[in-house]
């Protein structure tokens, strides 16, 4: 089975960040998560998307 959520641990690897800064990322109100209790998981589709629009500048930019 594919992998469909990352871990916040996850993401630090990816980004190629401290687990501290992941956290602090996590926390941002426009950064795709799910909360599971006090877990933080964050969905690859989503986290992609983000992604790919901090990398364009396309901050707070809805797409049609």
């Amino acid at each position: 089975m594919e992998k469909r959520i990352y871990t916040v641990a996850d993401v630090a690897e990816v980004l190629q960040i401290s687990k501290p800064k992941a956290y602090e990322l996590a926390h941002r109100a426009d950064f795709p998560k799910i909360m599971i209790g006090r877990a933080i998981r964050i969905p690859i589709e989503s986290f992609n998307v983000w992604l790919e629009r901090e990398s364009r500048g396309d901050y707070g930019r809805i797409e049609s």
